[in-house]
């Protein structure tokens, strides 16, 4: 549940971040100086530099800092504030659907009529944080630009709910949209499935693993920035370990919340760039951000597909962090990232 600015502290600090997101980006570039941060000869956007340094000049804990509850909503806190304004679309409705361990909530956009395509989406979060609320604002977006049926999924979060409740769900999720197309109004041939950063690894496990036991897949994925490797560090999570807002320490926090046991973490339903076959995946849009902790091991994963024979469109936003996909209401490429994911949609599903 998306949670209220309730301190006037947090009010007044909410009210400037707003402020400060919407100054020209010209504007801020000279107000940084020469202070901009430059990795590998590029400049990280402007606009994200001086948030995240206003952020750590509030003294504002981090999530790493917080136990699961209080992170989820810090993070629930946090993302309104870079975020679109909600866009009104044709049907927006909540449901409740059999999961593995009881009632899945999910949440279906539409706003096309007629039988469409469909996107069932897993939300990112480390699978610690995140629901149907912090994710909407994309969403409707994505429905609107793609024509798609979108089908926002709530999974079991972590630490109370570890490997594999996540996958689980997410797996169940597919299978019921799969199995309920005509009831939706979905074309059953036509069913994608994606996520950013925690969901792209569960959109890749599920697949995965649905071509390993032989069940249908999706007609395409829409991997946003994944975790695809928790077992090996590549270069990027060195480069990026500080200061960009998916840290080291949040990311361990994640992992060992979602992968109590360190032995599971080569499993390549947990790291599915380990997995030994890549053949006969569905095609893929790969997003990947330059100042992302995560951007090797998702090019890894996008050059192991491609290698296999799976059609891999790779768009990558070299001075945005993770979580570009959720800022659209501050930085143009969080747009550029929306519309590019709906454009892979209309082309790969015929919308």
């Amino acid at each position: 549940m998306a949670q209220p600015i309730s301190t006037l502290k947090e009010r007044a600090e909410a009210f400037f971040a707003r402020r400060i997101l919407h100054l020209p980006p010209g504007l801020v570039a000279k107000l940084l100086g020469k202070k901009r941060r430059v990795v590998h000869g590029i400049a990280l956007d402007p606009t994200v530099q001086l948030s995240l340094d206003l952020f750590t000049l509030t003294g504002r804990p981090t999530m790493d800092q917080l136990g699961p509850e209080a992170a989820r909503r810090e993070f629930a806190k946090l993302v309104p504030i870079a975020d679109l304004a909600p866009r009104p679309i044709l049907d927006v409705q909540n449901r409740q659907i059999p999961g593995p361990a009881g009632a899945m909530p999910i949440r279906i956009y539409r706003d096309t009529p007629g039988t469409r395509p469909a996107l069932v989406y897993v939300h990112g979060g480390g699978y610690v944080v995140g629901d149907l609320d912090t994710h909407d604002p994309p969403l409707r977006e994505l429905a609107h630009q793609s024509g798609c049926v979108v089908v926002a999924v709530q999974y079991r979060l972590a630490p109370e709910h570890p490997f594999p409740a996540a996958l689980d769900d997410a797996m169940a999720a597919l299978g019921w949209v799969q199995t309920h197309a005509v009831e939706l109004g979905v074309d059953p041939a036509r069913i994608a499935m994606g996520g950013d950063s925690a969901g792209g690894n569960l959109t890749a496990a599920t697949c995965h693993e649905l071509r390993r036991t032989g069940g249908p897949l999706p007609a395409a994925q829409v991997l946003i920035y994944p975790a695809t490797d928790m077992l090996n560090r590549a270069p990027s999570r060195d480069t990026f370990a500080k200061g960009f807002f998916l840290d080291r320490a949040l990311i361990d926090m994640f992992t060992t919340a979602y992968v109590p046991s360190p032995e599971l973490l080569a499993d390549p339903r947990v790291s599915p760039l380990l997995s030994k076959d890549f053949s006969g995946q569905p095609p893929a849009i790969l997003l990947t951000a330059g100042f992302d902790p995560l951007q090797d091991e998702g090019l890894a994963y996008g050059r192991a597909l491609a290698d296999a024979g799976t059609p891999v469109e790779f768009v990558h936003f070299p001075t945005q962090i993770h979580g570009v996909f959720g800022m659209a209401g501050a930085v143009a490429d969080g747009m550029r990232a929306i519309t590019a994911c709906a454009d892979f949609l209309r082309r790969t599903l015929g919308t």
